[in-house]
């Protein structure tokens, strides 16, 4: 029996929707110090590394719509949370209108791609896709040790209380 990877890879990409709005949310309410405090992490502060998720999936939805050379550093980067905020839920909604256009033999063709370093790679869509959510996982999980370090209790978003809100 073949798989499709269209239906978990759609529900993943709605979690990414989903996780990317609570983090969001609760960084809207953090005061501007916070925020853009240095944080000696991967990408220094809150916003840097909310804004880096966002480019990753830009950068990726260019790569596999229209553009597979696209660079993440070609990007512009949102210049605050409010311009984030405003630039994130068409971006989300592209995604989900995109996988939606996606038969089940579509998720197993491979995107021939540069990366952000021109190598060129070669990758099913669906393994893309789950890349996308797991990478925006990875940098919301260093957001939510970065919201400990300010002294915020960060929210919560983790995939299987998305899965529950989901059978609610």
């Amino acid at each position: 029996m073949e798989t499709d990877y269209g239906p978990v890879c759609r529900q993943h990409l709605e979690f990414m929707k989903w996780a990317d709005d609570i983090m969001l949310a609760a960084l809207e309410q953090v005061p501007h110090d916070k925020l853009t405090h240095d944080h000696r992490n991967s990408f220094n502060s809150l916003l840097d590394t909310l804004n880096h998720v966002y480019l990753a999936e830009l950068v990726w939805l260019k790569r596999v719509q229209e553009n597979p050379n696209a660079r993440i550093g070609d990007l512009e980067i949102p210049a605050s949370i409010e311009a984030l905020g405003k630039a994130w839920p068409d971006l989300h909604q592209r995604w989900l209108d995109w996988s939606r256009s996606f038969s089940s033999e579509d998720w197993k063709k491979n995107l021939t791609y540069s990366n952000s370093e021109g190598i060129q790679s070669q990758r099913p869509y669906w393994q893309i896709a789950l890349h996308l959510v797991n990478h925006g996982t990875y940098h919301r999980g260093q957001v939510a040790t970065m919201l400990r370090q300010s002294g915020i209790k960060p929210p919560g978003t983790d995939l299987i209380t998305f899965y529950r809100t989901q059978t609610a």
